[in-house]
């Protein structure tokens, strides 16, 4: 491969403890690069339709069912890692899938919309606000702030599986596929 077949040729890798719930044993993948990836952005944007994309403040949120990415120009944040020591492999994973959509740029058009994620205030107007701390955060407003960002799914909000919540639970998933 030449040099711009790759956008990512090196990076550095740390663990992380999930800040909102220390000590839960839940843990996230910091993966701080020495470039500016945010030419990629559009191009993931574009080929991933689980992405919320804000070009204004150079921020990809993707999901996935087991993991959530957080891109911003000069590093990659990811979340919901339950090996910390596939830290590594996760690294590895997620940079080769960011390099083969730089290789294929050229067969891809670059979707620049932007798709801004709900604020973290209307996703806790939303939910159960039990402070139970089930779902591993202190309080609905810090689970709020980690679902936002990617760190965090809804489905570790157990009060929202309850019938009573259904509606509330609906209207999140509405909100973050419409950002």
């Amino acid at each position: 491969m030449t040099d711009t077949d790759e956008l990512i040729t090196a990076y550095e890798i740390e663990v992380v403890e999930a800040g909102c719930a220390p000590g839960s044993g839940r843990y996230g993948v910091r993966i701080a690069l020495p470039n500016d990836i945010s030419a990629v952005f559009p191009y993931l944007n574009a080929v991933r339709d689980n992405a919320w994309y804000d070009p204004e403040d150079q921020v990809l949120i993707w999901r996935e069912p087991y993991q959530a990415y957080a891109f911003r120009p000069h590093d990659i944040r990811v979340a919901r890692v339950e090996d910390p020591l596939r830290a590594a492999e996760i690294a590895r994973d997620i940079v080769g899938k960011v390099n083969a959509v730089w290789k294929d740029r050229g067969s891809i058009t670059p979707l620049s919309t932007t798709r801004k994620l709900p604020s973290v205030i209307d996703i806790f107007k939303l939910l159960p606000k039990t402070n139970c701390k089930k779902c591993g955060y202190g309080t609905c407003l810090a689970f709020a702030a980690a679902f936002r960002s990617g760190e965090a799914e809804l489905d570790l909000c157990l009060p929202l599986e309850e019938s009573q919540y259904a509606h509330h639970r609906e209207r999140i998933v509405l909100l973050s596929a419409s950002g």
